[in-house]
């Protein structure tokens, strides 16, 4: 899945922004207000970005007077990313959300969009829990099996219109193409939506929310370190 992952965002940096808003129907940028709003963020605060991709959410936070790191799996977003010189970016790295090069306890916030899907979410919540400092806010959303009243809907939608993109994408010989033609068994197969609350908890974290959005096809989740900052 790690290489899936990596060979879906390498060839995606150029034209990631708009396969994001084709992919979520827009709906992404609703979302990442969502994010910023839970999260809390405070002046002067440290904030790990995993999975930053092209830096979208620090797009919508530049002015804010807090300092971001941002991490991602393929080098090609991290130059992306660098290349917008967004105020407040510390550090960008190019590295995996499994092994963070980050020492214990260093951030105020963590946050991680379109990420979960992919990882070992025990390796990945422990790595979570290392890098958080006692009271810090972790934000996670990502796509999830559909489930809910629309759910045959959503899955007309992931099984089937994703993949005629896909494949109209391929036609046309673009990169894009890989993206659209793996995500649906991707989604299929992810249970993370359903283990993560659990395994926040067991990694000290209090859950403080679970959303699900664009019908149910997104899932949410919000969770406070336990202790004293």
């Amino acid at each position: 899945m790690k290489q899936t992952s990596s060979k879906i965002f390498s060839g995606l940096a150029q034209s990631y922004d708009a396969a994001l808003d084709i992919a979520t129907l827009y709906q992404d940028r609703h979302w990442k207000r969502w994010a910023v709003q839970r999260m809390g963020i405070q002046e002067g605060d440290l904030v790990l970005d995993i999975g930053c991709g092209t830096l979208r959410l620090e797009e919508g936070l530049a002015g804010w007077k807090c300092r971001f790191v941002g991490l991602d799996l393929a080098p090609e977003m991290v130059r992306r990313g660098m290349g917008k010189r967004i105020p407040g970016v510390a550090l960008l790295v190019n590295s995996d959300a499994e092994s963070l090069p980050f020492p214990d306890g260093s951030f105020d916030s963590v946050v991680s969009c379109y990420v979960p899907k992919y990882v070992d979410i025990g390796r990945f919540t422990d790595e979570l829990a290392r890098v958080s400092k006692p009271g810090a806010m972790v934000l996670l959303y990502d796509f999830a099996r559909p489930r809910g009243p629309v759910s045959p809907l959503l899955e007309l939608y992931i099984q089937g219109g994703l993949r005629v993109v896909g494949l109209a994408l391929s036609l046309a010989k673009r990169e894009e193409a890989f993206t659209f033609s793996n995500l649906p068994w991707i989604i299929e197969q992810t249970t993370w939506d359903r283990d993560i609350v659990g395994t926040m908890e067991e990694k000290g974290f209090e859950t403080i929310r679970t959303a699900r959005f664009a019908g149910g096809v997104v899932f949410a989740y919000s969770g406070r370190k336990r202790g004293s900052p």
